[in-house]
């Protein structure tokens, strides 16, 4: 059995810091293992099973050093090492996000010198559903650079940056995330079971079944060819190369019908393609300031649901496959002229979500000196419909299956703490999500054996999002402020984890908000009061509500401030009414959906039973107090208030109430005593 070594080590790794870390591996039985590290050696002898340990203290924080290790005539070096402070970072996409992705929005991050305390490894994205795995394929431990900070995850660089520059130390992350992963995707089938969660084990030992995973990707492969096939078959556009139609060409085409962009298109029922075509004018003035030298001219084609692909002239400029990501292409260079050029974009459909082009993102071609936009009139022609795409399995999504492979693989590493940024996923299932993220947390302390047993967890909160919707619809269902209450109580619940508030860091037409340095400083701050004993504030939460008669005085555990003055009032405060069903005060649509204003909104169903929200209006009235009144609509009404809200919707419009130190007042639903 040839010597080697397991779990994450690699060249560029950062150590973790005046604790005891564990290197280990397989070798020859019999054979000793010594390792030699600064002024330290220790040593090991493997095993009959061909295993070996060696645990060692690196010492106080610094580098760049070498472990070695060598094994009878076998030797391996590991150079560039560092000493410091290690943190694992994992969740979904949001914690996955690469800086890559945000070099427009920081772009002179991604040209700062080479950062020798800024160190991160990114684990391969692999799932396994047989057991906790031992080790990743050829790790590789990164320092922050020009030539590399593109791989690193946003979440990941800006926490570790505040930390390192508050601590003066080197900051090692772990980065192991996956896009859209549940919960249950990192936890173990042990703590599965603890919770009596029979639905996810029933789901995973599905898989486990014979040829099951094996079965179900070739049905879906075959399936999802075949609708592919029969999707660009009937493709008119394809066919007939519409990308190379000039829109004098459809101008009189009553198939081209006008539309305007951004927008939503319901014209497919299911699936389809619809094509869409721009003219734009170029004058000779603008075309210089487009074609510069050294400088790429963008074409920026903001969000687009689904898929995309774009052509200027009938020249290819770029596609997306899926909805998320911003369309950000480049135009070569010669293809723009004086005069009128043609934009167009085919954009395919999978299923019954309308055909979206996002408003309040940037349609335009643009160079540092010239913009045009291309907001406005386009035209646009259905190529075919089609039916509802074949359905996907995402294996890695299943329960245990990241856990196993991403995250047991660094169990051994010796680390400070952990970041978990994920809630997307399961804001369907946020009645159970406080649980299950309580168990996660247990089972991560017990597994990272190299951690402190109360292992310091910091949980990053839901940021606002809308769904791409910039009106009332961002409003209702409230899931993702029952899932950022899960959030709270999870945390809460584990002990020594704190929630970092992102409430008023997300954007209502973005699932992945760049304002990623927002989420860094502020995990960053309750790692360091949670971690390192700094003496810093939390954000306000609500204390107590009492209610008079015209009002309901609210009290935080601390002094709260507004933070915008333009606004008159505390925003995204609404009572919870009851109501019998089907009864409306007069004068009122019941069916009119909560747009904001003092009036009643759709009815909702809570607890088993109809309510109705009302908005009200909060002042600040003491350090720590708020008072708020109480709308006449409620006392006209007859109805007793049930709850006081605030900030109780995925994607709140304004938030105006914070802490001196700048934190946002944590979202609260907060129970009122019955009224005679």
């Amino acid at each position: 059995m040839s010597f080697k070594v397991l779990g994450i080590y690699a060249d560029g790794m950062v150590l973790q810091r005046n604790t005891t870390n564990c290197i280990f591996g397989k070798g020859e039985p019999g054979v000793k293992v010594e390792l030699a590290f600064r002024e330290l050696s220790a040593s090991a002898t493997v095993d009959a099973e061909g295993k070996w340990k060696i645990e060692y203290n690196p010492g106080q924080a610094g580098g760049p050093f070498e472990v070695k290790l060598t094994s009878g005539s076998d030797s391996i070096t590991f150079k560039d090492v560092w000493v410091g402070e290690v943190w694992v970072s994992s969740g979904q996409s949001n914690a996955q996000l690469p800086m890559d992705r945000l070099r427009f929005s920081y772009p002179y991050e991604m040209k700062l010198p080479k950062d020798n305390n800024i160190r991160m490894i990114t684990i391969p994205i692999t799932w396994s559903y047989d057991g906790e795995k031992d080790s990743v394929e050829n790790p590789e431990w990164i320092p922050a650079s020009p030539e590399t900070i593109a791989q690193m995850s946003g979440t990941g660089y800006f926490f570790a940056k505040n930390l390192s520059s508050e601590l003066g130390l080197p900051v090692g992350i772990i980065n192991a995330s996956q896009g859209g992963s549940p919960i249950t995707s990192w936890m173990s089938e042990d703590s599965l079971k603890e919770l009596g969660k029979t639905n996810y084990l029933e789901q995973l030992n599905k898989w486990r079944q014979g040829n099951a995973v094996k079965n179900q990707q070739e049905k879906e492969m075959r399936a999802g060819m075949e609708w592919q096939k029969n999707l660009d078959a009937a493709d008119t556009g394809s066919r007939e190369h519409w990308e190379n139609l000039s829109y004098e060409q459809i101008a009189d085409d009553s198939y081209w019908k006008d539309c305007f962009i951004p927008n939503n298109f319901f014209d497919l029922k299911e699936g389809g393609v619809c094509w869409f075509k721009k003219e734009i004018d170029i004058s000779a003035e603008e075309l210089a300031g487009l074609t510069m030298p050294h400088e790429p001219i963008r074409l920026w084609l903001g969000v687009i649901v689904e898929s995309d692909k774009a052509w200027v002239n009938g020249v290819y400029c770029g596609e997306t496959g899926y909805c998320y990501p911003p369309r950000r292409y480049v135009i070569p260079q010669g293809v723009l002229h004086e005069g009128k050029n043609t934009i167009t974009v085919r954009v395919v459909k999978t299923n019954q979500t309308p055909i979206r082009f996002y408003e309040d993102k940037t349609y335009a071609i643009f160079t540092s000196k010239e913009r045009i936009s291309l907001d406005g009139e386009w035209k646009k022609r259905i190529a075919c419909d089609a039916p509802n795409r074949p359905g996907s399995t995402f294996f890695e999504w299943q329960p245990t299956a990241l856990y196993n492979a991403m995250l047991a693989p660094c169990f051994n590493y010796a680390v400070a703490g952990a970041l978990w940024y994920q809630g997307e996923s399961n804001t369907w299932g946020a009645f159970e999500y406080a649980d299950l993220l309580k168990k996660m947390i247990e089972t991560w302390r017990a597994k990272f054996v190299y951690a402190a047993k109360n292992m310091p967890v910091v949980v990053i909160q839901l940021p606002k999002w809308g769904d791409g919707y910039k009106d009332e619809q961002r409003n209702f269902p409230e899931d993702w402020a029952w899932l950022r209450q899960a959030q709270f109580d999870g945390a809460a619940a584990a002990g020594n984890a704190a929630l970092a508030p992102m409430i008023d860091a997300g954007e209502w037409n973005d699932l992945h908000p760049e304002d990623k340095i927002v989420v860094g400083e502020r995990a960053a701050r309750e790692a360091l009061r949670i971690a390192y004993g700094r003496q810093t504030v939390p954000a306000p939460v609500v204390k107590s509500c009492k209610v008079t008669d015209n009002k309901v005085v609210v009290q935080f555990d601390q002094e709260v401030i507004m933070n915008n003055s333009e606004l008159v009032g505390v925003e995204g405060l609404y009572f919870v009414g009851m109501r019998q069903p089907d009864a409306a005060p007069s004068g009122l649509d019941k069916n009119s959906a909560y747009a904001g204003g003092d009036h009643f909104s759709l009815p909702i169903h809570y607890a088993g039973m109809d309510s109705l929200h009302i908005k009200a209006k909060g002042t600040v009235t003491g350090p720590d107090t708020m008072e708020v009144e109480i709308p006449s609509q409620i006392k006209e009404s007859g109805y007793p208030i049930k709850e006081l809200r605030y900030l109780w919707t995925n994607c709140p419009e304004f938030v105006t109430l914070y802490s001196k130190s700048g934190l946002p007042v944590m979202p609260f639903i907060y129970s009122l005593p019955s009224q005679q």
